[in-house]
């Protein structure tokens, strides 16, 4: 089993998900747009990185290693079934619950509907808040991904406990086996795509044995083997990112980050994930990610205006404009939720799984704690 040191807070793979959630934004306001001819060379240049830049597929695949090596280590450090339970309801389904909240308030009081063939009746928007569905916001269907894949995560974790490495690498590769047949990919709904659920278990993986393989490379390896994944993880924007082979190459980009970020800690490269900015989107990420499709319909208004009025500015800055826009403009709510819903509910999770004390066991003048 890892030592304290391995299962200690790590700022920086937050900061991580909080440039996941950034990127999964990008792509949304710029996919219909990245494509559009360019206005001169150095304006295909910007379209070319900013599709680069917004490989929001490979995001999610992110998310899922990320999720996958924080949840091993809080296993790690309390291996039990019903605080990992807990902690899942308590973090995943406040900040849910409020945003398909947020979503039936607008179509109840303004007929506001992001997305066609969305259904506000009453049973699907409680299903949406319990991540049964995913039609209403539909970047929820990585969540209820992840909630679906929670048991497999304690699983997974108790396995490597018990037996070692190899049923983990066993399982992830079924699971990436599995990805090439759709019924798989689509088994709890077609508003969802399990065939990215192998990278839970890489995630697992890099926290029991990613720390020694980190410790074991040089310097200038680690910033080499940074630049590659990063490179490697863009590149696939340019093909099909939802593809099997693309999605495995998104996993091992991603592996590869979290590798280094977690246990490379003096490399210089990964200090920009140190900013206050990067901090705080990496704080508000749940909230910013579950609420960010909000500004898409302003966005998407501004570019066209953006396009119509001004024919000589180049299209990249016009999507850079959009981008910022944005993200500027559902911050404030990420905020709200994260600080008013996320933090409280976390609060009270935290609260409950303190240890309880038995009143029949306690002697007068002492205090003793149940085990």
């Amino acid at each position: 089993m890892s030592g304290p040191e391995q299962r200690r807070f790590l700022p920086r793979i937050e900061s991580l998900r909080g440039i996941a959630a950034l990127t999964v934004a990008a792509l949304h306001v710029t996919s219909s747009w990245v494509d559009e001819p360019s206005r001169g060379a150095v304006d295909a240049l910007l379209l070319q990185a900013i599709k680069a830049l917004t490989n929001g597929w490979g995001a999610v695949v992110a998310f899922f290693i990320i999720s996958g090596f924080v949840l091993a280590r809080s296993l790690d450090r309390d291996f039990s079934a019903v605080r990992f339970a807990r902690a899942r309801i308590f973090r995943l389904f406040p900040a849910a619950i409020t945003t398909v909240g947020i979503f039936a308030v607008l179509f109840y009081g303004f007929g506001f509907s992001l997305y066609e063939g969305a259904s506000f009746r009453p049973l699907n928007v409680a299903a949406n808040m319990l991540m049964l569905h995913a039609d209403i916001d539909r970047v929820m269907w990585s969540m209820k991904a992840e909630l679906a894949a929670s048991p497999l995560i304690f699983l997974c974790v108790w396995l490597y406990r018990r037996y070692g490495a190899r049923p983990l690498i066993a399982i992830a590769a079924v699971l990436f086996g599995l990805s090439f047949v759709g019924q798989y990919c689509h088994a709890i709904g077609d508003d969802t795509n399990l065939a990215p659920l192998y990278a839970f278990p890489v995630g697992i993986l890099l926290h029991f044995r990613g720390a020694p393989l980190a410790q074991r490379l040089k310097p200038r390896t680690v910033t080499l083997g940074a630049l590659a994944a990063v490179a490697a993880f863009c590149a696939c924007s340019f093909f099909k990112p939802v593809g099997t082979l693309a999605m495995l190459v998104e996993c091992l980009s991603a592996a590869v980050l979290v590798l280094l970020v977690a246990y490379r800690a003096e490399a210089v490269i990964f200090a920009p994930l140190d900013l206050p900015v990067v901090r705080f989107y990496g704080k508000i990420s749940y909230s910013f990610y579950l609420l960010h499709p909000l500004s898409l319909w302003t966005a998407a208004r501004l570019t066209a205006y953006l396009f119509g009025q001004f024919g000589s500015l180049p299209v990249g800055v016009i999507l850079l404009v959009s981008v910022v826009f944005s993200i500027l403009f559902i911050t404030p709510a990420a905020y709200v939720s994260w600080r008013f819903v996320e933090r409280p509910a976390i609060g009270w999770n935290s609260w409950w799984s303190k240890p309880k004390y038995d009143g029949a066991a306690v002697v007068p003048g002492e205090v003793k704690a149940l085990p």
